[in-house]
């Protein structure tokens, strides 16, 4: 049976094998519930930035899968959401993918390279990659921006944290085709089926949904896991092994559900939907509170350590970032800027910074725009900024 299935699946796909890419990682409740609990994680200094927007930070955190796909400047996104670590692997079993994972390079460059090898047109996935520099940009964001960026940007980063923590997205076998899972094929959001396309989409997304109070409610906070992240890609990679470890748990289970059941078509998959998601439940609840877990510290620990890398920056300093002065300010600012201020104005093309943090930008970055003239301080020049302790921002990178 599962022969045939892998079959149909390729026949499915053969129009367009790369175009038929779907989004795996995990699914938006997953997201949503690794972005408040992970909260509860973070340090007493930061927690309380988000703890009053928790409803604000789980829309930005699943942002990449609504309002980016809208974005022309975000065309690709699939790529993002996973990076097939197992690419190299001879064969479908355990062993031969973890095997392959374990030697798959750190570098975008190799990983690039090695996908080439393995024939595969527009590469299999960037992830390991799209964390560090969404790491980094909250680094920047921690240092100079104000609370409502530093939740965007957050927010992104727990996006992809949770993907990192679930196993379709540390696979080539992003959707079940290569081990015979039931498949689909390429739906649009809106049909029935769509929810159940594949083995990915009815672990990471569907069953969480179904079970995502009870799940939420397995899911342990333990403070001595707050380890703040200075390498994201290593930590990353870390979970995302992880992940892949447990990936023969769920096609194995989602398998033997549909065989049980005698399922071979979408409608009979929806006509007993409830059955086959309390029989995966059955099977795979304890696989979904680790993965859940496992996106929590990580991305808790991603969050913390780019406010570290920031300079852990006060909730006050942040929060006066980019707040309006009343009219009364205003006018004790004009008056404080006559001639005596404009001339020691610093000239164009000097640098700036802040006071409270270690990065320095161009006089036009957005970031640097943000700085309250009681922090702003200037440089004559990048090496003067770099003799302070100072790196380059990575946002308008002087």
């Amino acid at each position: 049976m599962r022969g045939g299935l892998l079959q149909l699946g390729i026949l499915v796909a053969m129009p367009s094998l790369f175009a038929c890419v779907d989004v795996h990682g995990s699914g938006l409740d997953a997201q949503r519930i690794v972005a408040r609990k992970s909260v509860e994680l973070l340090p007493k200094a930061l927690s309380p930035l988000f703890q009053n927007r928790i409803a604000d930070l789980q829309e930005r955190t699943v942002e990449p899968d609504t309002a980016w796909k809208h974005d022309k400047n975000k065309r690709g996104r699939a790529l993002w959401h996973r990076v097939a670590m197992d690419v190299a692997a001879k064969e479908q079993t355990r062993d031969a993918r973890m095997a392959a994972a374990l030697n798959f390079p750190n570098r975008r460059s190799a990983a690039k390279r090695l996908y080439g090898k393995q024939s595969i047109r527009g590469g299999n996935g960037t992830l390991l990659w799209v964390v560090e520099d969404q790491y980094k940009e909250l680094v920047d964001g921690f240092a100079a921006g104000t609370q409502d960026e530093i939740i965007r940007l957050t927010g992104a980063l727990i996006h992809f944290a949770t993907d990192a923590a679930f196993p379709f997205a540390a696979t080539a076998n992003y959707d079940g085709k290569l081990t015979g899972n039931l498949h689909l094929g390429r739906l649009r959001m809106g049909h029935p089926h769509y929810a159940h396309r594949d083995v990915a989409a009815r672990f990471s997304a569907e069953l969480i949904r179904r079970n995502r109070s009870r799940y939420a409610e397995l899911i342990t906070i333990d403070l001595s896991e707050y380890d703040p992240v200075n390498e994201p890609i290593i930590r990353t990679r870390a979970v995302l092994m992880a992940a892949l470890a447990d990936l023969d748990i769920v096609t194995s289970a989602d398998a033997d559900v549909v065989e049980l059941m005698q399922i071979t078509g979408g409608d009979q998959l929806l006509d007993r939907a409830d059955e086959y998601y309390s029989l995966m439940d059955e099977r795979c609840s304890d696989v979904c509170a680790a993965r859940l877990n496992h996106a929590v510290v990580l991305a808790a620990n991603l969050v913390g350590g780019a406010w570290s890398a920031a300079g852990e920056p006060s909730l006050e300093e942040i929060q006066e970032r980019g707040l309006v002065p009343d009219e009364e300010e205003q006018a004790e600012l004009v008056a404080s800027e006559k001639p005596e201020a404009t001339e020691q104005a610093p000239k164009k093309g000097l640098y700036v910074g802040s006071r409270n943090s270690n990065v320095f930008h161009q006089p036009h970055c957005k970031f640097a725009e943000q700085i309250s003239p009681d922090n702003l301080v200037h440089f004559e020049s990048m090496k003067s900024a770099k003799d302070g302790g100072r790196r380059g921002c990575r946002f308008c990178r002087p």
